[in-house]
């Protein structure tokens, strides 16, 4: 249930939400504030089109590697296409909001092995 987490954040975007492709566009380096000793972050540019025919551009999972071109699968809130989801694996599981799920099934993982019958 703990890995499920990020897909049931947003299960309402997954269920009422429209699907279509979007393509990747670019590679953006981004230095961000908090990591600035890191150097950038890249994050692939990947731009959209609504029911409407409105562009929207996106960033995709940081720093994965992403060919210009590539087609990927987008959800998107009809009434505001800026929220919407990436499907891939990458984008859902390692998001920031896959963090808290991921130290929930550590914690959990060490808990059972630490006292599980031996």
């Amino acid at each position: 249930m703990i890995l499920l987490l990020p897909i049931t954040t947003r299960y309402r975007l997954f269920i009422w939400g429209e699907y279509t492709k979007g393509v990747v566009v670019g590679i953006e380096n981004v230095q961000l504030p908090i990591l600035q000793g890191l150097g950038p972050d890249k994050f692939p540019v990947i731009q959209f089109s609504t029911k409407d025919k409105q562009i929207i551009q996106v960033f995709g999972p940081e720093n994965f590697d992403y060919p210009i071109g590539k087609e990927l699968w987008v959800v998107y809130d009809i009434e505001n296409p800026n929220k919407n989801a990436l499907l891939t694996l990458g984008a859902l599981y390692a998001s920031k909001k896959s963090v808290l799920p991921g130290i929930l099934f550590i914690i959990w993982m060490a808990f059972y092995f630490a006292f599980k019958n031996k």
